[in-house]
C-alpha cells in the first residue's frame, strides 16, 4: 500500500460488513504473528484490482472488484497503531504510518487518502483517516474500538513490530 496511489471501493460494492468474528480472527493471527521472534508470512487472501482512469495530476487509482473487506480492515488497523504510536514522543511511528501508507502526502481532497471507500462507508471511514473518530457507533467505529481495545488489554509494546507485521507479513495476492 506503499507509494502514490488509490484503492477506490466502486459505489455499486456493498457496504463493508466485516464484524467481530473476522476481526477477532485477524487480531489472533496478528498476536501470534507478533510473538514469534522472526514472524513468518501468513496468506489471508486476495485483492482484485483494475487500474481506472484518473486525471492527469492526480493519483494512479486501482477500482477494488475484490477485498474490500479486509482492504478496510487492514486501514483501520493502522489507524489505531498511528493513533497508539501518537502517544510517544519520541516515534516517528505515527508520521511514517500517516504519511505512507493511510495518506498520499502533498495530495490534495479525495486523493489524499490511500483507499476511499464506497459512498455508505466514506464518511466514517474518512473521519478514522483524519483522526476525527465521531461517537458515532457504525460498523467502522465499532472496528476502530475493537482493536483500540485489544492493543491495550494485551499490552503490546512494540507498535512498530506489529505495524511491520501488519504491513509486510500478512501476504495478500
Amino acid at each position: 500500500i506503499e507509494g502514490t496511489h488509490q484503492y477506490v471501493v466502486p459505489l455499486l460494492q456493498r457496504k463493508w460488513r466485516w464484524d467481530t468474528k473476522e476481526w477477532k480472527t485477524l487480531w489472533e493471527d496478528l498476536v501470534e504473528l507478533y510473538e514469534e521472534e522472526k514472524p513468518r508470512s501468513h496468506f489471508i487472501g486476495s485483492i482484485v484490482t483494475m487500474p481506472t482512469q484518473s486525471v492527469p495530476e492526480g493519483v494512479a487509482k486501482l477500482l477494488v472488484s475484490d477485498g474490500q473487506q479486509r482492504l478496510t480492515t487492514i486501514f483501520l488497523l493502522l489507524s489505531v497503531l498511528r493513533d497508539k504510536a501518537r502517544t510517544s514522543p519520541s516515534s516517528t511511528l505515527a508520521d511514517e504510518i500517516e504519511q505512507t501508507l493511510l495518506k498520499n502526502p502533498f495530495k490534495q481532497g479525495n486523493d489524499a487518502f490511500k483507499l476511499l471507500p464506497t459512498q455508505g462507508d466514506r464518511e466514517s471511514f474518512l473521519a478514522v483517516i483524519k483522526n476525527e473518530l465521531a461517537s458515532t457507533d457504525d460498523q467502522i467505529a465499532r472496528a476502530y474500538k475493537f482493536f483500540e481495545r485489544k492493543i491495550r488489554v494485551n499490552q503490546i509494546p512494540d507498535l512498530e513490530k506489529l505495524k511491520q507485521i501488519s504491513v509486510s507479513q500478512l501476504i495478500l495476492v
